[in-house]
């Protein structure tokens, strides 16, 4: 027993231990930095069946999977797949809590499927960890128990080190009692929520998470599991783009100004120039002018817009017309060049139910790959422009001002017609983007490359926009500079050597 005040010696083994995973955190943080959370160390947040589809984010790559964070700390490898650039995967009989590893970047989604009722998930990365971050949770992340069903969860993957984890209401107070939860590196922990409000998941160490809430039916109190608000938690950000479509903008400081500007040229700042407060989440649907792309349904270009703020915030997009899920708002230093495209996206309906949307900080060009596995190689299918509307670019404060495009069904500017199914693979764009996919077809389901030299159906997505990441290699890394006048350029260099700089 020790005395009040004292503390238990490590031995060699354990501050080895504790120094090597606290340099994995710091080296997972600066990849996520550089654009490169498809590069970290990944994890299933959440799944019903077992099924992760992803993408090769690179050449030659050694994808490894390990059956839960247990394995992953004593090297067991459930799973070892050599993969090309850009080819696609679906792996079966993964748990909450599987650990994905691989050499040059992968990323996918997790399929959660109740009955009829499904929503994908996408893998949780290392990269974008954090010790305290302040989410809003809604739709059906109310009470603990309606009818004995348990309404809303947020999961919770461990780092390398261990850690206690708590979870309280945007005003500190710990919710039902959840604090002091103890988890050893790299295990999975559970949270429920109660209620559709604010809460601040605090760590002693670096975790990442997820939220899943479910569903009631139309009597408000039968739950039908479908998993209605599935999104990934980010750490706060004081700059990022979503498309604000049913969404909320959280602060953890009062006060916090937070400034905002569309693609189709209108800016502004959130309530009214007084800031965001913990507990006063603003309606991001409802903050800009109706009328502005901030207002537009369906993901389409006008409606991406850029949020910087003087501290720290979080946001989500809830919805656009089909669709119940929800996608974070995207840290700018997090977006990547090369993004998984996991899906077979059906020729289906508007962009509400069918797509590709695009959005960068940047004025650039993004092209859109499917993975042919006949000649085991990329076919470009779409070029898609990322521009600006209606903004002429004078100034810097012009270049707040996010560049978007989309392949979907569609007759807005900015959109590219998708024709015919669109298979997985890659978007490589030369800036950096942010990427929400959709698909509007449960009974799509073709054969997929499964573990093992076995095959498997594709999972199951319906109209339910979900964020991907990617990595930046750095052969196409951007090279952006800032001119005399202020104005942001990116070099371009074309097939004969010439090079140019264009505005960005």
């Amino acid at each position: 027993m020790f005395a009040a005040g004292q503390t238990k010696a490590l031995n060699a083994t354990e501050v080895a231990s504790i120094a090597a995973g606290s340099t994995l955190g710091l080296q997972q943080q600066l990849l996520a930095d550089a654009g490169q959370p498809g590069l970290t160390v990944l994890a299933v947040g959440f799944t019903t069946t077992g099924k992760v589809q992803g993408i090769s984010l690179g050449a030659g790559n050694v994808v490894e999977v390990y059956a839960s964070g247990a394995d992953f700390n004593s090297g067991n490898v459930l799973h070892r797949e050599f993969m090309n650039f850009g080819e696609p995967i679906c792996f079966t009989g993964l748990a909450i809590g599987a650990i994905i590893t691989s050499t040059q970047g992968f990323y996918g989604f997790c399929e959660a499927l109740d009955g009829t009722q499904e929503s994908p998930m996408p893998l949780l990365s290392f990269g974008l960890s954090f010790t305290s971050t302040f989410i809003f949770a809604f739709r059906d992340s109310n009470e603990f128990q309606i009818d004995g069903q348990d309404r809303g969860f947020i999961y919770v993957i461990n780092g390398p080190l261990s850690s206690a984890i708590e979870l309280t209401f945007g005003d500190g107070s710990v919710v039902q009692g959840q604090t002091g939860i103890n988890l050893e590196p790299w295990e999975l922990g559970v949270l429920e929520t109660d209620g559709n409000v604010e809460y601040i998941v605090n760590s002693t160490n670096r975790i990442m998470g997820c939220v899943v809430a479910g569903q009631s039916n139309e009597d408000g109190v039968t739950s039908s599991n479908s998993f209605r608000d599935s999104k990934v938690v980010m750490p706060l950000t004081n700059d990022g783009i979503t498309w604000p479509r049913s969404g909320f903008v959280s602060a953890p400081f009062n006060n916090t100004i937070v400034n905002w500007w569309t693609r189709d040229g209108v800016e502004g700042s959130l309530n009214n120039g007084l800031g965001v407060s913990p507990g006063s989440p603003v309606d991001f649907d409802a903050a800009p002018p109706i009328g502005t792309g901030a207002s537009d349904a369906d993901y389409e270009p006008d409606g991406a817009t850029r949020l910087k703020a003087v501290g720290l915030i979080s946001a989500f997009s809830g919805a656009d017309g089909q669709g119940g899920e929800a996608t974070p708002l995207m840290p700018v230093s997090a977006m990547s060049q090369v993004v998984a495209q996991p899906l077979f996206i059906d020729d289906t309906g508007d962009g509400s139910a069918s797509g590709v949307a695009i959005a960068s900080p940047f004025a650039g060009t993004a092209r859109v790959y499917s993975y042919n596995t006949t000649t085991d190689s990329l076919d470009l299918e779409y070029t898609v422009p990322l521009t600006r509307n209606g903004v002429t670019v004078t100034t810097q404060e012009d270049q707040n001002h996010p560049a978007a495009g989309m392949v979907a069904n569609e007759t807005v500017n900015g959109a590219v017609t998708l024709v015919g199914q669109l298979n997985p693979g890659l978007i490589i764009a030369d800036v950096p983007i942010t990427v929400v996919l959709q698909n509007n077809n449960q009974n799509l389901l073709p054969s997929i490359r499964s573990q093992n030299g076995t095959t498997t159906t594709g999972i199951i997505n319906q109209q339910d926009e979900t964020l991907s990441l990617g990595i930046t290699p750095q052969s196409i890394a951007a090279e952006i500079r800032e001119r005399a006048d202020g104005v942001f350029v990116r070099r371009e260099i074309d097939a004969s050597n010439v090079e140019t700089w264009a505005v960005a």
